[in-house]
């Protein structure tokens, strides 16, 4: 034996060292499984009934210059493009309110979000829908205060959303979400 280095010592040594590595490991995947997590939740987006996302796009999303409408004074089209890749139109009303939404993308995004007040509705109407036997996708939900359209799959996920009361006069909503 060794006066220097007692029995035991390196093995002890080296479990340690493990141990400490192991719990690295574990630390690493618990922070890397944390930002995946955080990745996938997407700031708040303008809600139909409400201001367009402001000027300043939130952190996730990228925005995009106003672009004019093709019906020049009718509406404002703002899109941001969700730092997931979903592309998100919002078109508004001259004075500010969101009429209408649109969405194309490899990720869905939040609904709750876009939908804003509308959405009790919005989930009201696919819960009872669930429960008769409609399950997934596509949603077309139409009623007189709500219009939504849904679709896709993985990586290809489309629809719109609108508030009927809320559309301009002059302003076709077939032709604006074209």
């Amino acid at each position: 034996m060794n006066r220097d280095n007692p029995a035991g010592t390196v093995s002890r040594l080296s479990l340690r060292f493990h141990m400490q590595q192991l719990f690295r490991l574990d630390l690493v995947r618990i922070m890397l499984l944390g930002l995946a997590l955080a990745s996938g939740v997407e700031e708040s987006r303008a809600a139909l009934g409400q201001a367009p996302t402001p000027a300043a796009a939130p952190p996730g999303a990228r925005r995009l210059a106003a672009t004019p409408a093709a019906q020049p004074g009718l509406y404002v089209l703002h899109e941001a493009v969700l730092e997931n890749g979903t592309r998100v139109r919002e078109y508004a009303t001259p004075s500010g309110v969101v009429f209408a939404v649109t969405w194309r993308g490899p990720v869905l995004p939040d609904l709750s979000a876009l939908l804003g007040d509308y959405f009790s509705t919005f989930k009201a109407e696919t819960d009872s829908a669930r429960l008769i036997g409609k399950r997934g996708s596509p949603v077309q939900l139409e009623r007189a205060d709500l219009v939504v359209r849904s679709g896709g799959r993985m990586r290809n996920f489309f629809g719109h959303a609108y508030a009927p009361a809320l559309i301009p006069t002059g302003v076709n909503i077939k032709d604006v979400l074209e």
